[in-house]
């Protein structure tokens, strides 16, 4: 587990009890950080020390670690092998363009299998650890509690979120970051496919359950 503390970085274990394995790191002493291969992530400190960290999460699943990069200009580098190189400014882009194709994908499927009334509205979320879209169903502008039964990382009612682009580098001299295109967006078809086989399945299965 994860936690991001007043002035400092904790990786708790799962049980507990195992106390000795806590992890704690303090922002201001942390020079840079890479993501390899594997199941580790690096923290280079400013006294020469490296710290690994047994939990890739703590890249892509917490806003707080991108807010933790800026406020500290901490560098940030992916060695994976889909690592990308397009600005912000590309990913808002392509995110609109995304965003267009998935909803109008979404809406006709709604219309023809569940008629007038339904809606799949999205919502571009723009963190500095990526970018993502999120759905969801609406019913005569109302949302579906029974569907948007998932929370995002913000706590907020949804049915899913996809992945647009993640971070790759973070460089603290300017404040910016390179990212990586999902390849629901890079691909043409695998935005419709996502929405076909996760996010309207998701729908239409919930939907068949509550009318049982």
């Amino acid at each position: 587990m994860v936690h991001f503390e007043k002035d400092h970085l904790e990786i708790r274990p799962v049980i507990p009890l195992m106390v000795w394995k806590k992890t704690k790191i303090k922002y201001d002493s942390i020079e840079r950080i890479e993501l390899p291969k594997g199941d580790y992530v690096n923290f280079y400190l400013k006294n020469g020390k490296v710290k690994k960290v047994y939990n890739p999460a703590v890249v892509a699943f917490y806003p707080e670690f991108g807010k933790m990069l800026k406020e500290y200009k901490i560098a940030y580098s992916s060695q994976l092998d889909d690592k990308g190189y397009e600005s912000i400014e590309t990913v808002r882009q392509k995110a609109d363009v995304i965003k267009k194709t998935a909803l109008s994908y979404a809406n006709r499927s709604l219309l023809s299998n569940l008629g007038e009334g339904y809606e799949m509205e999205g919502k571009i979320v723009e963190r500095i650890i990526g970018t993502t879209l999120e759905f969801r169903l609406l019913k005569d502008g109302v949302l579906v509690d029974e569907v948007n039964a998932v929370n995002s990382i913000e706590g907020v009612a949804l049915i899913d979120e996809m992945d647009i682009a993640y971070l790759s580098e973070w460089d603290p001299e300017t404040g910016t970051g390179l990212y990586t295109l999902a390849d629901e967006v890079k691909i043409t078809g695998e935005c419709e496919s996502y929405v076909e086989e996760i996010v309207l399945s998701e729908v239409y299965d919930c939907l068949k359950k509550d009318g049982d």
